[in-house]
């Protein structure tokens, strides 16, 4: 009679014949492990398994190894995927096969008795800096079971479509970065162009947007050879360079923009909505210097992912850079990096010396005082401004270079933080949305991170109530502070309900009336002294 022995550690399957006193037993089974297999079967089952295995007496010993009978192995999927358990991503504290990483598991028997696996890991961004950490990790686990021959892995990305999230332009968009600073003449727009080109040399599909009307540093910094801005069929096609998709108001018209703040903010507005940017996994927008209509207009428009804040070392730049961490913070962006630009400078006959022209900064005070994961000082090296100045981005130029590899930590750091929220832990966009039986306006989220949500993660408004909580200049004295008491019609009713960037949301209601409410605010309408005064109004 036949038996299979089965070591469940290294899945190891052998069929071996009891002839009186001898038995071939795998080297690999202990004794106990053996007679809790066997112990497992009733005594109907292990009846069964001799009649079957009976037919395979005849055979040789690697054909019957090469059977598909695997009846005391436990599944062969669950075999792989317990030991794809042991890999971790570092940034989500999850294994991959939870992620849901681990998809289209299959595999292909072939002519030793062994099979080839493939399957697919479904990252969160085709640039992640540990990708091929995966994928060497998954093959030596997965090559481990005796039975596999081969390994083959499809490494892909996770789609993200922006326009489920309320975002309409943008839609084919995955992720918005911004990088900014207060502080005008700290090298922003140098940080912004090379960390674009450095998240493509990691394998995004990547596009950059110069945000500085006024001022615009792209058509500088990088200069491709077709430099003439096309239309096509009502959209704006951006230049492209190395791969780069490149948009500026320096590229439409060189000359100085003499503009009010209200054209800015309208020309900002279609320059970023109405380029037709594709599919991008990221979008990198240099920001102007300060906290004001082109800034509230991109954090209105879209939602931007993460923020990379570039500084010097001098007092003064830190002082407006705190600003801008602030204004983000106020607009729900996470600041996942801030950089510390020309922090010192290092000789090439000398590179073991450093010298601080500037003194030594606070960038580390400052990202502990306000959470940011990653730090990293970037070196004044003239090499990056010849090449700059030149217009070719110095990540290209100088690819094996020190400068280099600091980008590519600075776009790591980025990658895996932007990654750890969208598809961890991380703050999402709460949902709104109207109840027309109910006639009530309904704010739920399932994330309790960033803001005080009540019991159930859920606020509900009637339609009157947020009306009359409306806090804008029409409604609410800009000086004193005090609330204009209109009559309001009770039966009011929302319109049109759209989110505004990360942080708010807007109403068109059906007075006529627009109003903006900060998630933060309406979510905690007990610490919201308006409310108290509107629901003490509504018993008069």
């Amino acid at each position: 009679m036949l038996f299979v022995r089965s070591c469940g550690i290294s899945t190891c399957s052998v069929l071996s014949q009891r002839n009186g006193d001898a038995l071939k037993k795998c080297p690999k089974c202990c004794r106990k492990q053996y007679y809790l297999l066997d112990n497992r079967f009733r005594r109907n089952t292990r009846q069964w398994l001799g009649k079957r295995l009976c037919k395979l007496q005849g055979m040789s010993i690697q054909t019957r190894l090469s059977t598909r009978i695997n009846m005391c192995m436990s599944d062969w999927q669950k075999q792989v995927l317990e030991l794809l358990k042991n890999i971790e991503d570092p940034d989500l504290k999850q294994n991959i096969v939870e992620l849901g990483f681990v998809q289209n598991l299959e595999r292909v028997a072939k002519e030793d008795g062994k099979y080839d696996v493939r399957f697919t890991l479904q990252l969160t961004t085709p640039a992640c800096p540990i990708k091929e950490k995966f994928q060497n990790d998954a093959k030596e686990w997965v090559s481990s079971l005796l039975w596999v021959r081969n390994v083959e892995i499809d490494l892909r990305a996770n789609e993200i479509n922006r326009a489920q999230a309320g975002d309409r332009p943008l839609n084919k968009v995955k992720h918005i970065i911004a990088v900014a600073s207060c502080k005008g003449g700290v090298g922003k727009s140098t940080v912004a162009v090379n960390l674009a080109f450095t998240l493509t040399k990691l394998g995004g599909k990547v596009g950059i947007m110069d945000a500085d009307i006024y001022g615009p540093s792209l058509p500088i910094l990088v200069q491709p050879e077709n430099k003439i801005v096309q239309y096509k069929d009502g959209r704006i096609i951006p230049l492209e360079y190395e791969n780069v998709k490149l948009m500026s108001f320096g590229y439409i018209n060189p000359e100085s923009a003499i503009m009010r703040g209200p054209m800015i903010a309208n020309m900002m507005n279609q320059l970023l909505t109405e380029t037709d940017w594709g599919s991008l996994d990221y979008l990198v927008i240099d920001m102007p210097p300060g906290t004001g209509d082109i800034q509230l207009t991109i954090c209105q428009t879209v939602s931007l992912d993460a923020a990379v804040i570039v500084t010097t070392p001098q007092q003064l730049s830190f002082q407006d850079v705190i600003k801008g961490i602030q204004m983000f913070g106020k607009v729900s962006v996470p600041c996942v990096a801030l950089v510390e630009n020309m922090a010192y400078f290092e000789p090439n006959d000398i590179p073991d010396k450093r010298y601080y022209l500037f003194g030594h900064g606070k960038s580390q005070k400052i990202a502990n005082d306000y959470g940011i994961p990653f730090v990293e000082s970037f070196p004044l090296d003239p090499d990056l401004c010849r090449w700059s100045d030149n217009g070719i981005p110095a990540v290209l130029a100088l690819s094996e270079s020190k400068i280099s590899q600091l980008y590519q930590s600075l776009a790591s750091a980025v990658v895996q933080q932007i990654a750890k929220n969208a598809f961890g832990n991380g703050k999402r966009i709460p949902q709104v949305f109207f109840d027309s039986d109910k006639c009530i306006i309904v704010i739920s989220c399932n994330d309790q991170q960033g803001i005080a949500w009540n019991e159930n993660n859920k606020v509900e408004w009637s339609p009157w109530e947020l009306r009359n909580a409306c806090s804008c200049a029409s409604c609410v004295d800009e000086f004193t502070g005090k609330r204009h008491w209109k009559s309001v019609d009770r039966n009011v009713k929302p319109l049109q309900i759209q989110t505004a960037g990360n942080y708010a949301f807007s109403v068109i209601w059906s007075d006529g009336h627009q109003s903006l409410y900060p998630f933060e605010r309406v979510m905690n309408p007990k610490d919201w002294s308006t409310t108290t005064a509107v629901k003490r109004a509504s018993t008069i």
